[in-house]
């Protein structure tokens, strides 16, 4: 279907068996999943809210991917899709005000999924936004941005479309991009999951893009932290994102894969804490006859010996982060959700 429109493509494909079938006159539009009440909110009201991030202030950055709009750009299957200037970066500061901090981002919508901003990692003073949607859409399409928070002007474009292009790094013979995290690395330069490439990449401003390791048996990477050793994680969503294709991988900073947690299902971001504790967000985690359960997400924690469940029953979580109490935090409502459902919650560990 991404190739009709923009769908999601992570989200888009949990929902395979509703909407990646062959669009018919028969097929009828996915039904929205049942309400989940949410506790410990921290900030609600949100469209679609994807990766979330801290500041060193205590701001916490949080990309919305939007809800679309009210331009229809394409019917398919008993639905519209849609796009408009709905998608923006949303700062929750550290006294709880809230504000915006990129506005009128291009969102594109399909039912109910969205896609646009998909990450908003503060790093000094600029703010690396990660966007997704449609190669061609705007000129903002299929990028990493670095925007100067001071100003609000782009100081860096990465375009990650023409570096696929150019490169294919997975080798495979579609040409397809889809960038979906940032992180700045131990070493000062910027490491970038593609997700469309099957891709782990750097960039610096006097080395531009680069390869780092691609994977050519598509396993869907979405997401990068680091250890405090300087050891990288990868987090995945699995090959066709079926149940217990998901996984982690920890390789060295010389490039030696040292472990892998299996066993996961559709990983969307992890988190590796001050003390290399290591957190997985799954998207969904249960799977039935009809294909994904929705509102059974989890976060776990992982070690080489175990899988622990930290929270169940989230409503399609995403993004995730720890605040200074040591707790974490997770976007929830992603997709499959009414529009302005989408918030951030509150995990208190202990408990």
């Amino acid at each position: 279907m991404r190739k009709i429109v923009f769908t999601l493509a992570l989200i888009g494909m949990t929902a395979a068996p509703v909407l990646a079938q062959e669009a018919t006159p028969e097929a009828e539009p996915p039904m929205m999943p049942p309400a989940v009440e949410l506790e410990n909110v921290v900030i609600d009201g949100l469209n679609s809210p994807r990766g979330i991030a801290f500041d060193e202030a205590g701001n916490l950055y949080i990309a919305e991917g939007g809800s679309g709009g009210d331009k229809v750009v394409a019917e398919f299957d008993g639905m519209q899709a849609t796009a408009g200037l709905t998608s923006q970066v949303t700062v929750l500061a550290a006294d709880g005000t809230v504000s915006v901090a990129v506005p009128n981002l291009i969102s594109g919508a399909a039912g109910p999924e969205a896609l646009g901003a998909y990450r908003a990692v503060p790093v000094g003073g600029s703010l690396w936004l990660v966007i997704s949607e449609q190669q061609g859409m705007t000129v903002l399409s299929d990028a990493v941005i670095e925007i100067d928070l001071a100003t609000g002007r782009i100081k860096n474009f990465i375009d990650q479309f023409a570096y696929e292009a150019a490169n294919n790094p997975d080798g495979t013979e579609e040409i397809y991009s889809n960038p979906s995290d940032v992180e700045q690395g131990p070493d000062g330069r910027m490491w970038i999951v593609n997700t469309g490439m099957n891709t782990l990449l750097t960039w610096a401003p006097d080395e531009g893009l680069q390869t780092h390791h691609a994977w050519t048996d598509d396993p869907v990477p979405t997401s990068v932290d680091f250890g405090s050793d300087g050891s990288i994680y990868i987090g995945f969503l699995g090959t066709g994102i079926a149940p217990g294709m998901g996984h982690v991988e920890r390789w060295s900073a010389e490039g030696e894969l040292l472990f892998t947690y299996e066993g996961l299902t559709a990983v969307t971001d992890i988190l590796v804490t001050e003390d290399d504790t290591l957190y997985a967000v799954q998207l969904i985690s249960e799977f039935g006859e009809q294909g994904p359960v929705f509102n059974s997400g989890s976060i776990v924690q992982l070690t080489e010996d175990a899988v622990t469940p930290i929270a169940e029953g989230l409503p399609q979580p995403f993004g995730l982060a720890q605040n200074a109490e040591g707790n974490l935090l997770v976007s929830v409502n992603t997709a499959f959700a009414a529009p302005g459902s989408g918030a951030v919650v509150e995990i208190v560990l202990g408990e």
